[in-house]
């Protein structure tokens, strides 16, 4: 029987063999590439001494032949736990030098079991996605089904956050895997995501496509929204989930955690006064009003490339994560497409699912309308959106800086939601229609005997204006329709002591608990 020294040192070795991915030529080949290897990118993601490995001495256990005499090492998927900005998360990351990332049932057991340990204990899971798809004649032998791995990931939505970074060409499972998680990031010129890859393609259809073409950032995160954020590299991309994480709790059973704030709660930003234009008909950048209100530099915004219409994002109030979504102006006048309404309500759900408190500001004129928006169902999703407002048991706040019509003002905020604070500036408006279409549609008869008499403008500009006196923030407010018309750059600070009145109901028990998953 070997000694105990001479067990550690085997021990030793085998451990070193393990750390070795694909050996030189092959890490070599990764970072000529630009992309760090899977370990370094642990490395850069995970606090320092604080991760630990599970499977690091893992193989394949395939039988073929040409595979008898040839490792794996940790099965080209590393895995475990450590601290990210000192709190405990998990991550798993695909190691492209060791066959391509393509996945094995070894590696396969590792991944299924980092998905039950994190749901078991409650803590975040990071994909480090740059693999070819699984091992096809490893699983039609043996093995558990990949479909398995996907229940997983789909059973730990809401319970702990979840975010993938494809960083390399991830084709067949591990696109799947990126796709069903609620936070993906692609790295620009590497990342790719698709079912198949471009030889898959070719065989399957006799088309000739790149990487990018099939499923890079411009399809992903500008086309289909598969994806949520584009980054410049690997290094970018490990920032910006860091980041993402930092607005979460560590899982449902907590609450977002609330900083040392570095911006005056009482700041009343000056810039408010001209950011709309004086013709109120003029576009305007939407998201200048948000960084003017939430503390400065904390916006984080989420699917900036992807229905632009619409803006969401985490940002912080006084220290506290919030929340926001806001329409657009400078696209489709803020109006709620269908791709828009999906945007919107994955947002919600999230945000729902982990407590963050939600801040709408509208400048909504309705959900789009004619033929191409009806073939997409923006009505359908629309009203997705606004299920998802109904259900999130958060606290709320609606800051109405101009229109705020039909059924979009729903999607955005509208009064009687259970809001803490329904805010809006003396440029609101408000309406089931605006009033130059609902004169169009409620008097066509009177319209089209105006033309016939030649005094078509005289007419429409008068019956518009036997409505105008009942638009605007004071009939609302007359109404009480809204809490308050304010001077806009009171909108910070209002918005503060609204958020702490409401984060007031934390202090009492119960803690908070899982309430439902975030679709993909």
């Amino acid at each position: 029987m070997a000694s105990m020294k001479e067990m550690i040192d085997d021990l030793m070795q085998r451990r070193e063999a393990g750390r070795q991915m694909g050996g030189p030529e092959r890490i070599a080949r990764q970072r000529k590439a630009g992309k760090l290897t899977a370990r370094e990118r642990v490395e850069l993601l995970m606090d320092r001494g604080t991760f630990r490995e599970y499977g690091l001495l893992a193989t394949h256990a395939t039988h073929r032949a040409e595979m008898n005499a040839r490792a794996t090492p940790a099965d080209g998927v590393i895995a475990g736990f450590g601290r990210i900005d000192g709190r405990r998360a998990g991550v798993v990351a695909e190691d492209f030098t060791v066959l391509g990332g393509s996945l094995g049932t070894v590696g396969m057991a590792k991944k299924v079991r980092m998905v039950e340990i994190a749901t078991r204990e409650r803590v975040p899971l990071v994909w480090l996605l740059d693999g070819a798809g699984a091992r096809a004649e490893e699983f039609i032998a043996e093995g558990m089904p990949p479909i398995y791995l996907h229940l997983g990931i789909a059973r730990m939505s809401g319970i702990s956050p979840q975010v993938g970074v494809v960083m390399g060409p991830s084709a067949g499972d591990s696109s799947l895997v990126a796709s069903g998680l609620e936070f993906i990031i692609m790295v620009k010129g590497y990342g790719m995501m698709a079912a198949g890859g471009p030889p898959i393609v070719m065989s399957a259809l006799k088309k000739t496509v790149t990487k990018e073409e099939l499923g890079g950032t411009d399809i992903h995160c500008r086309i289909s929204g598969l994806a949520d954020n584009e980054a410049e590299d690997d290094e970018d991309a490990i920032r910006m989930c860091k980041a993402y994480l930092g607005y979460l709790p560590g899982n449902a059973w907590q609450y977002p955690p609330s900083i040392v704030p570095s911006d005056d709660p009482q700041r009343m930003d000056e810039e408010l006064l001209t950011i709309l234009p004086e013709n109120i008909k003029r576009p305007y950048d939407m998201k200048r009003i948000v960084r003017a209100v939430v503390d400065r530099g904390s916006f984080f915004e989420i699917k900036p490339d992807y229905a632009g219409m619409i803006i969401v994002g985490f940002a912080r109030l006084n220290g506290h994560p919030v929340g926001v979504i806001a329409n657009q102006p400078k696209v489709y006048a803020g109006a709620i497409t269908a791709k828009a309404a999906q945007k919107a309500r994955h947002f919600i759900d999230l945000c729902s699912a982990y407590h963050v408190p939600l801040v709408t500001f509208s400048d909504v004129p309705g959900v789009m309308t004619g033929p191409e928006s009806e073939k997409e169902g923006a009505l359908r999703y629309g009203l997705a959106a606004a299920n998802a407002l109904a259900w999130a048991q958060v606290p709320l706040f609606t800051v109405v800086v101009h229109k705020m019509f039909g059924f979009g003002g729903g999607v955005m905020g509208g009064y009687g939601i259970g809001q803490t604070l329904t805010l809006a500036w003396p440029t609101a408006d408000f309406g089931s229609l605006p009033v130059e279409s609902g004169v169009l549609a409620a008097y066509p008869h009177e319209l089209a005997a105006a033309k016939e008499a030649g005094n078509y403008e005289q007419v429409k500009a008068a019956l518009e204006q036997q409505f105008l006196d009942y638009c605007g923030p004071y009939p609302a407010a007359g109404g009480f329709n809204v809490d308050d018309v304010i001077d806009p750059r009171e909108t910070r600070p209002r918005l503060i002591e609204a958020l702490e009145l409401a984060l007031s109901r934390r202090v009492e028990p119960p803690k908070p608990t899982m309430r439902h998953g975030v679709l993909p």
